[in-house]
């Protein structure tokens, strides 16, 4: 957990006051009575203090009288923003006898305001009680003492059992024990004696960690006295192992030694004549490059001449091909333009067609007379008349004529016409029957129609059928819908012409394409086009390999050119070449002679090294082993083989003893275990080890923890190992404060390192001298990298002997 913001409207003697805290150091500097103390006060109250003050009890009693404005304030407030695992919360409190006020903000801005609620939340927040906050996080320097006090069973049991709970949980992580629940001091020194070692087996509890691999931390007494035993044989045969090798090296050294003095006078010789050897090895060097220049522009000098016949050779080749080519391009255009004449004559040819076609499907098209509006009227005529005589139909008439005296006898039967019929003849007639003789004239109508006005209506459709048949000169409707059709099929023909003949124009007018024509008369004949394009794309795989290899000649008659400017010129600086191999000739025959044994100057030069690196690396093997050799000398025991003899036997004692004790401890310890229950293993360890490292930082190694019980009382050791006693007061008051201090920070330390926290330090330097106080502000900000740190002083000096965030108080 840690303090990101703080702010009060009003708080005992500050008002209107807002700070931001930061990770690490936060420090509150501030004149004496500037507010610095109120600040730490108001932090805590806002934790830790309910809102509520009841006058009736100590606690309100005190926080009125020191923490409501003076002289008849009712109230005091403050808002602190903290962060525990990442969420932010925020703390408000408005305290005062009757008008009180408080919440819990969470981090999603819920605002929880009962006070059990908040207790709830405050208990998965906080991982200890009120007490442990305010004796080890708020606690003042001068308080120290009284909080060591305060730790007791007896007078705060809430703080000791904390404590006493984290270190069994952090003992039991790092020693992986579970045992039996004891509280007794008979179970304490039994644990003290036995750790790591089974008594019933009287060996190490754990094989694999003898004395090659010792515990460092969690053992007991008959382990330690055990390891401290095997440890010192092991130092005596180690010794005596020791002494062998410390005679072997010196044998080693000597010869080596001897080595190194015959290769010293070897390089010495060949150094003599080292300076000339490398000055031969460079003129050597040099008259090869020569050499080398020489050959190469021999060869470029005979190679010169050659390159320029063949490029003109190649040039007039080259010629000759491209003119080759130009002709066949000709041809190939010819070709072209011969194929596009077909083309466009082709085109006309289509085009001529398909118009003389269209022409004669419009012709045939103008000579049909039919609309689909004619024959839809003809239709509809056809269907009128179809349902008159429906009608007539439906109304059915049958005669006889018997007699007559008339000599010619005529009827009209239904819509039809007048006709002659004989005596005895049976009549039959739809809906309307008529018999005229000289004598008489008969008609006889269906009474279920209406028959002159269906007769009508027969006569009018049938007139209008024929007269429209007569103007479609068609015979009937069938007559007519085929023409129908054909005119359709006529319209689609046109359609498909006219189509065919704009795809053959291709957006180009006939005037154009005779233009272009009669532009292309008159060529002369060309070969296939595949055919010329073969050749021309073997004159052209040609030409390519020929203007490659031209380009590579001229390329390298420049590079020629680039490197000797001409023939000329080349010739000049291959005569000065050979000159001055001459020169440097004579110069070898004036220095020192290769040595017999080496072929060439390299070899001379390669062993030289060689001989040197070896050299160094005898040198570096006897540095070694001298090393090792002074090594083992100082690791000789100062104490003889027969004094290490009678240490071994006393300790050899010691262990007995303790042995003894444990055995005697063990039985105490059976007649009390059917009545007590099974509980963690108690160590103070961890807070040992922290309160020893703190004490030796901060007092530069002088003092140290020597043990620290279980009821918090104290001995210190000094680096002589001299202990102290117990009672702070007793040591000068530097060392007092330091041991306080790295107390403190020792249990902070092993209450907090798994939950994070802040720790509240006033002005904890004052008493330190420029030495203490420097390994001071070194622990300070050891401690400022895991924990948020809020430090408090008036001095400026102070602050500025730390990197920390200023807080101006």
């Amino acid at each position: 957990m840690k303090i990101k913001n703080f702010s009060t409207e009003i708080f005992a003697g500050i008002n209107n006051r807002e700070y931001q805290f930061e990770d690490g150091l936060n420090i509150l500097l501030g004149d004496n009575e500037a507010g610095k103390s109120t600040v730490i006060n108001a932090i805590y109250a806002s934790l830790f203090i309910s809102p509520q003050l009841k006058l009736n009890t100590t606690e309100g009693k005190e926080f009125k009288a020191r923490f409501l404005p003076y002289p008849d304030g009712d109230f005091a407030e403050a808002e602190l923003e903290f962060e525990a695992e990442t969420e932010t919360y925020k703390f408000y409190k408005k305290w005062s006898n009757s008008n009180y006020q408080g919440f819990l903000e969470l981090p999603d801005g819920r605002r929880i305001e009962k006070s059990g609620k908040i207790k709830e939340y405050k208990n998965q927040i906080f991982p200890y009680g009120k007490s442990t906050y305010n004796n080890i996080v708020f606690s003042s320097q001068q308080d120290i003492k009284s909080t060591l006090k305060r730790i007791s069973a007896e007078e705060n049991p809430e703080l000791i059992d904390t404590i006493n709970s984290f270190l069994r949980r952090a003992v039991m992580e790092l020693d992986g024990i579970s045992i039996d629940k004891f509280r007794s001091k008979i179970d304490n020194q039994l644990e003290e004696l036995t750790k790591k070692w089974n008594l019933k087996a009287d060996a190490v509890s754990n094989s694999s960690r003898g004395v090659n691999n010792p515990y460092k931390v969690g053992t007991g007494e008959i382990y330690d006295a055990y390891i401290e035993r095997e440890q010192l044989r092991a130092r005596i045969k180690q010794a005596e192992v020791n002494e062998r090798q410390y005679e072997e090296l010196g044998l080693e050294i000597k010869k080596l030694k001897q080595e190194e003095a015959q290769i010293i006078a070897e390089i010495k010789e060949l150094s003599k004549i080292e300076s000339e050897i490398n000055l031969r090895a460079a003129v050597e060097l040099e008259i090869d490059s020569l050499a080398e220049k020489t050959k190469k522009m021999n060869q470029v000098a005979q190679k010169w001449p050659e390159l320029k016949a063949e490029l003109q050779k190649l040039e007039q080749k080259q010629e000759k091909k491209s003119a080759k080519l130009a002709e066949l391009k000709a041809e190939i255009e010819r070709a072209e333009k011969l194929k596009k004449e077909q083309e466009i004559k082709s085109r006309l040819a289509q085009i001529r067609t398909a118009e003389k076609k269209l022409a004669e499907l419009k012709e045939l098209k103008a000579e049909i007379s039919a609309t689909p509006e004619q024959v839809e009227k003809l239709e509809t005529y056809k269907n009128k008349i179809a349902a008159a005589k429906a009608s007539l139909k439906a109304a059915k008439l049958k005669a006889k004529l018997n007699f007559s005296a008339a000599e010619s006898i005529k009827i009209s039967a239904g819509v039809e016409g007048e006709k002659n019929v004989a005596e005895g003849e049976i009549i039959e007639a739809d809906g309307y029957l008529r018999i005229k003789t000289e004598e008489l004239d008969i008609e006889i109508e269906s009474a279920e129609i209406d028959f002159k006005s269906l007769k009508k209506e027969f006569e009018e459709n049938q007139q209008k059928f024929e007269e429209l048949k007569t103007v479609m000169k068609v015979k009937d409707l069938a007559q007519a819908r085929k023409k129908l059709q054909e005119l359709a099929d006529l319209k689609r023909k046109i359609e498909a012409n006219k189509d065919k003949i704009k795809e053959l124009l291709a957006g180009e007018k006939i005037e154009a394409l005779e233009a272009d024509l009669s532009e292309l008369k008159g060529l002369a004949s060309a070969r296939e086009t595949e055919l010329v394009r073969k050749e021309i794309d073997s004159l052209t795989s040609e030409l390519a390999e020929l203007n490659t290899e031209i380009k590579l000649k001229e390329t390298k008659i420049e590079e020629f050119k680039a490197d000797y400017q001409s023939l000329e010129a080349l010739k000049d600086e291959l005569q000065q070449k050979e000159k001055k191999i001459e020169t440097l000739q004579q110069r070898l025959e004036e220095l020192a002679s290769l040595p017999e044994e080496y072929d060439t100057t390299a070899e001379f030069i390669s062993d030289l090294k060689a001989k040197r690196e070896k050299r160094e690396e005898i040198n570096q093997n006897l540095r070694e082993k001298t090393a090792k050799q002074q090594q083992l000398e100082n690791s000789l025991p100062e104490a003889s083989t027969r004094e290490m003899e009678a240490e071994f036997k006393e300790l050899e004692q010691k262990l007995a003893k303790l042995k003894k004790r444990a055995q005697n401890l063990l039985q105490i310890k059976e007649v009390f275990e059917e009545k007590l229950e099974e509980m963690d293993q108690n160590s103070f360890q961890p807070l040992v080890d922290s309160f020893s490292r703190n004490l030796e930082v901060l007092t530069a190694g002088i003092y140290q923890a020597g043990m620290i019980d279980s009821d918090f009382s104290i001995k210190i050791k000094s680096a002589e190992s001299r202990e102290l006693p117990g009672k702070f007061e007793l040591l000068s008051y530097g060392t007092y404060d330091a041991a306080a201090l790295a107390l403190r920070f020792a249990i902070f330390d092993n209450l907090f390192q798994d939950y994070g926290g802040f720790i509240i330090l006033d002005d904890c330097l004052v008493n330190f001298d420029p030495e203490r106080r420097k390994n001071a502000v070194r622990l300070i900000q050891e401690y400022q990298k895991k924990y948020q740190i809020i430090y408090t002083t008036c001095d400026p000096e102070r602050a500025a002997e730390f990197e920390a965030n200023i807080i101006k108080v």
